[in-house]
Protein backbone atom coordinates (compact mmCIF):
# COMPACT_ATOMS: atom_id res chain seq x y z
CA UNK A 1 0.00 0.00 0.00
CA UNK A 2 1.14 2.96 -1.33
CA UNK A 3 0.87 6.44 1.19
CA UNK A 4 2.11 9.86 0.86
CA UNK A 5 2.26 11.94 3.73
CA UNK A 6 2.62 15.59 5.38
CA UNK A 7 3.16 16.97 8.74
CA UNK A 8 3.00 20.39 9.15
CA UNK A 9 4.75 20.25 13.17
CA UNK A 10 8.31 21.16 14.44
CA UNK A 11 9.92 18.15 12.17
CA UNK A 12 8.09 19.18 9.52
CA UNK A 13 6.42 16.19 8.16
CA UNK A 14 3.50 15.20 5.92
CA UNK A 15 2.02 10.97 4.84
CA UNK A 16 1.61 9.17 1.20
CA UNK A 17 -0.45 6.25 3.25
CA UNK A 18 1.34 3.64 2.59
CA UNK A 19 21.51 5.26 35.49
CA UNK A 20 23.36 2.15 35.50
CA UNK A 21 25.66 0.96 32.66
CA UNK A 22 25.82 2.53 29.01
CA UNK A 23 26.17 -0.96 26.88
CA UNK A 24 27.73 -0.28 23.46
CA UNK A 25 25.35 -1.28 20.43
CA UNK A 26 25.74 -1.22 16.68
CA UNK A 27 23.70 1.95 15.15
CA UNK A 28 21.65 1.27 12.06
CA UNK A 29 18.02 0.11 11.59
CA UNK A 30 16.99 -2.12 13.76
CA UNK A 31 19.97 -1.38 16.16
CA UNK A 32 20.67 0.62 19.10
CA UNK A 33 23.89 2.63 19.53
CA UNK A 34 25.72 4.00 22.32
CA UNK A 35 23.76 7.26 23.58
CA UNK A 36 25.77 10.55 24.13
CA UNK A 37 27.39 10.96 27.39
CA UNK A 38 25.84 13.14 29.32
CA UNK A 39 28.47 15.02 30.22
CA UNK A 40 28.93 15.90 26.43
CA UNK A 41 26.25 17.60 25.99
CA UNK A 42 25.38 21.72 26.02
CA UNK A 43 23.22 20.74 29.25
CA UNK A 44 20.83 22.94 30.18
CA UNK A 45 20.20 24.42 34.04
CA UNK A 46 17.24 25.27 35.69
CA UNK A 47 18.36 28.84 36.60
CA UNK A 48 18.50 29.27 32.12
CA UNK A 49 14.98 27.18 32.16
CA UNK A 50 12.60 25.21 33.81
CA UNK A 51 13.89 21.31 34.24
CA UNK A 52 12.43 18.92 31.91
CA UNK A 53 8.67 17.41 31.89
CA UNK A 54 9.28 13.93 33.18
CA UNK A 55 10.32 11.23 31.11
CA UNK A 56 6.62 9.41 29.77
CA UNK A 57 8.47 6.19 29.01
CA UNK A 58 8.77 3.41 32.16
CA UNK A 59 10.82 1.32 30.63
CA UNK A 60 14.54 2.45 31.02
CA UNK A 61 15.90 0.20 28.38
CA UNK A 62 13.70 1.08 25.70
CA UNK A 63 14.99 3.26 22.75
CA UNK A 64 12.40 5.81 21.58
CA UNK A 65 12.11 7.51 18.72
CA UNK A 66 10.85 11.37 19.27
CA UNK A 67 8.26 12.87 16.62
CA UNK A 68 8.20 16.42 17.25
CA UNK A 69 5.20 18.21 15.29
CA UNK A 70 2.33 21.08 15.67
CA UNK A 71 -0.19 17.94 15.89
CA UNK A 72 -2.99 20.86 14.72
CA UNK A 73 -4.58 18.37 14.21
CA UNK A 74 -2.96 14.81 14.71
CA UNK A 75 -3.83 13.07 11.35
CA UNK A 76 -3.93 8.91 10.13
CA UNK A 77 -0.24 9.66 8.55
CA UNK A 78 1.05 10.72 11.75
CA UNK A 79 0.05 7.88 13.50
CA UNK A 80 0.52 5.07 10.49
CA UNK A 81 4.36 5.99 9.46
CA UNK A 82 5.28 7.43 12.41
CA UNK A 83 4.96 4.19 14.13
CA UNK A 84 6.14 2.59 10.93
CA UNK A 85 9.54 4.30 11.39
CA UNK A 86 9.89 3.53 14.87
CA UNK A 87 9.95 -0.53 14.29
CA UNK A 88 12.13 0.17 10.88
CA UNK A 89 14.68 1.90 12.67
CA UNK A 90 14.90 0.73 16.30
CA UNK A 91 12.89 -2.30 16.33
CA UNK A 92 9.66 -4.01 17.86
CA UNK A 93 10.70 -2.91 21.81
CA UNK A 94 11.02 0.63 20.59
CA UNK A 95 8.51 3.66 22.28
CA UNK A 96 7.25 6.74 19.35
CA UNK A 97 7.31 9.74 22.04
CA UNK A 98 5.15 12.55 20.37
CA UNK A 99 6.22 16.14 21.25
CA UNK A 100 4.28 19.17 20.81
CA UNK A 101 5.51 21.74 19.49
CA UNK A 102 5.41 24.74 21.72
CA UNK A 103 6.46 27.89 19.35
CA UNK A 104 7.46 26.28 16.26
CA UNK A 105 10.22 27.92 14.90
CA UNK A 106 9.94 26.82 11.14
CA UNK A 107 6.36 28.78 11.32
CA UNK A 108 5.36 32.38 10.98
CA UNK A 109 2.47 31.61 13.26
CA UNK A 110 1.14 29.89 15.89
CA UNK A 111 -1.39 26.73 15.88
CA UNK A 112 -5.22 27.56 15.84
CA UNK A 113 -6.35 24.39 18.40
CA UNK A 114 -5.39 25.34 22.22
CA UNK A 115 -2.21 23.57 23.53
CA UNK A 116 -4.63 21.48 25.41
CA UNK A 117 -6.75 20.78 22.86
CA UNK A 118 -4.00 19.57 20.24
CA UNK A 119 -2.46 17.49 23.92
CA UNK A 120 -5.80 16.00 23.94
CA UNK A 121 -6.29 15.34 20.35
CA UNK A 122 -3.23 13.34 20.25
CA UNK A 123 -4.02 11.25 23.00
CA UNK A 124 -7.36 10.43 21.01
CA UNK A 125 -5.47 9.79 17.99
CA UNK A 126 -3.09 7.38 19.70
CA UNK A 127 -5.07 6.05 22.43
CA UNK A 128 -4.26 2.45 20.55
CA UNK A 129 -0.99 2.61 19.31
CA UNK A 130 1.06 0.39 21.60
CA UNK A 131 4.62 1.83 22.91
CA UNK A 132 3.49 5.01 22.39
CA UNK A 133 3.65 8.39 24.72
CA UNK A 134 3.34 12.02 24.71
CA UNK A 135 6.16 13.97 25.98
CA UNK A 136 4.79 17.83 26.57
CA UNK A 137 8.07 19.13 27.23
CA UNK A 138 7.79 21.62 24.63
CA UNK A 139 4.30 23.20 26.02
CA UNK A 140 5.00 22.78 29.51
CA UNK A 141 8.36 25.10 28.36
CA UNK A 142 6.32 27.67 26.28
CA UNK A 143 3.67 28.41 29.23
CA UNK A 144 6.73 29.71 31.08
CA UNK A 145 9.00 31.46 28.89
CA UNK A 146 8.55 33.04 25.78
CA UNK A 147 10.69 32.30 22.51
CA UNK A 148 10.78 29.91 19.44
CA UNK A 149 11.30 26.06 20.72
CA UNK A 150 14.54 24.74 19.17
CA UNK A 151 15.07 21.33 18.58
CA UNK A 152 18.16 21.66 19.84
CA UNK A 153 17.16 22.10 23.25
CA UNK A 154 14.36 20.12 23.39
CA UNK A 155 16.78 17.07 22.29
CA UNK A 156 19.12 18.48 25.01
CA UNK A 157 15.94 18.65 27.58
CA UNK A 158 14.95 14.76 26.63
CA UNK A 159 18.54 13.98 27.41
CA UNK A 160 17.84 14.81 30.45
CA UNK A 161 15.15 13.67 31.36
CA UNK A 162 15.36 9.89 29.77
CA UNK A 163 17.36 7.02 31.75
CA UNK A 164 20.68 7.49 30.78
CA UNK A 165 21.06 4.23 29.01
CA UNK A 166 18.47 5.53 26.28
CA UNK A 167 18.97 5.08 22.21
CA UNK A 168 17.38 8.26 21.67
CA UNK A 169 16.60 9.14 17.59
CA UNK A 170 14.35 11.61 15.98
CA UNK A 171 11.96 11.52 12.79
CA UNK A 172 12.44 14.56 10.39
CA UNK A 173 10.71 14.82 6.68
CA UNK A 174 12.75 15.13 4.07
CA UNK A 175 11.92 18.76 3.11
CA UNK A 176 13.61 19.41 6.34
CA UNK A 177 16.11 16.88 6.11
CA UNK A 178 17.36 19.30 3.14
CA UNK A 179 17.35 22.00 5.29
CA UNK A 180 18.83 20.90 8.15
CA UNK A 181 21.77 22.93 7.77
CA UNK A 182 19.99 25.64 8.77
CA UNK A 183 18.97 24.41 11.49
CA UNK A 184 20.20 25.88 14.83
CA UNK A 185 23.06 23.88 16.05
CA UNK A 186 22.29 20.65 13.66
CA UNK A 187 25.78 19.00 14.66
CA UNK A 188 24.93 18.80 17.60
CA UNK A 189 21.55 17.56 17.08
CA UNK A 190 22.84 14.80 15.96
CA UNK A 191 25.56 13.72 18.31
CA UNK A 192 22.41 13.54 20.92
CA UNK A 193 20.39 12.04 18.44
CA UNK A 194 20.11 10.35 14.93
CA UNK A 195 17.70 11.50 12.54
CA UNK A 196 15.43 9.07 11.07
CA UNK A 197 13.81 10.15 7.33
CA UNK A 198 10.58 9.82 6.09
CA UNK A 199 10.51 10.75 2.34
CA UNK A 200 8.06 13.36 1.47
CA UNK A 201 7.31 15.72 -1.38
CA UNK A 202 8.84 17.21 -3.61
CA UNK A 203 11.66 14.83 -2.39
CA UNK A 204 9.15 11.27 -2.31
CA UNK A 205 12.11 9.23 -3.57
CA UNK A 206 15.35 8.38 -2.59
CA UNK A 207 17.28 9.51 -5.75
CA UNK A 208 15.32 13.14 -5.37
CA UNK A 209 16.53 13.39 -2.21
CA UNK A 210 20.09 12.60 -3.11
CA UNK A 211 19.39 15.68 -5.59
CA UNK A 212 17.86 18.10 -3.17
CA UNK A 213 20.60 17.57 -0.84
CA UNK A 214 23.80 17.68 -3.57
CA UNK A 215 21.79 21.28 -4.54
CA UNK A 216 22.16 22.53 -1.36
CA UNK A 217 26.16 21.55 -1.78
CA UNK A 218 26.45 18.18 0.50
CA UNK A 219 29.17 16.20 -0.17
CA UNK A 220 28.68 12.76 -1.37
CA UNK A 221 29.76 11.73 2.05
CA UNK A 222 26.88 13.92 3.83
CA UNK A 223 24.53 12.50 1.40
CA UNK A 224 25.37 8.75 1.74
CA UNK A 225 24.85 9.83 5.41
CA UNK A 226 21.43 11.02 4.80
CA UNK A 227 20.42 7.63 2.71
CA UNK A 228 21.42 5.50 5.37
CA UNK A 229 18.81 7.13 7.77
CA UNK A 230 15.96 6.91 5.12
CA UNK A 231 13.04 4.84 6.25
CA UNK A 232 11.32 2.76 3.80
CA UNK A 233 7.91 2.83 4.72
CA UNK A 234 6.00 4.47 2.49
CA UNK A 235 5.25 8.36 2.09
CA UNK A 236 2.85 10.70 3.24
CA UNK A 237 0.28 12.91 1.60
CA UNK A 238 -2.03 13.45 4.46
CA UNK A 239 -1.47 17.13 5.39
CA UNK A 240 -3.03 18.95 8.94
CA UNK A 241 -3.35 21.96 6.17
CA UNK A 242 -5.87 19.86 4.34
CA UNK A 243 -7.96 18.68 7.49
CA UNK A 244 -8.07 21.88 8.50
CA UNK A 245 -9.38 23.31 5.12
CA UNK A 246 -12.43 20.46 5.63
CA UNK A 247 -10.81 17.04 4.61
CA UNK A 248 -11.25 14.96 7.24
CA UNK A 249 -10.91 11.46 5.73
CA UNK A 250 -7.67 11.01 7.46
CA UNK A 251 -8.80 11.96 11.12
CA UNK A 252 -9.44 8.91 13.78
CA UNK A 253 -13.02 9.06 14.43
CA UNK A 254 -12.47 9.81 17.88
CA UNK A 255 -10.47 13.09 16.43
CA UNK A 256 -12.90 14.01 14.19
CA UNK A 257 -15.72 13.74 16.90
CA UNK A 258 -13.79 15.84 19.05
CA UNK A 259 -13.23 18.96 16.37
CA UNK A 260 -17.04 18.98 15.71
CA UNK A 261 -17.19 19.20 19.16
CA UNK A 262 -15.17 22.26 20.17
CA UNK A 263 -15.74 23.57 16.80
CA UNK A 264 -12.60 24.01 15.68
CA UNK A 265 -11.34 24.40 12.10
CA UNK A 266 -14.24 25.82 10.97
Amino acid sequence: MSWTWLDDGASDLVVRRPRASEPTHRSGRGHHRSPAPVSSIHLTTETEHPPPTPWPVADPTAPCLLFGGTFDPPHGAHIALAAAARDAALGSDAWLVFVPAGQNPHKPTGPIASDAQRIEMLRLATAELERSAIWTDEVDRAAIEDGPSYWSLTLDRARIAAPRATDLRFLIGADQAVAFHRWRDPDEIVRVAEPVVLLRAPHDTRKKLAAALRGEGRNESEIRAWMDRVADVGVAEASSTAVRGGDRTSLNPRVAQYIRRHGLYT
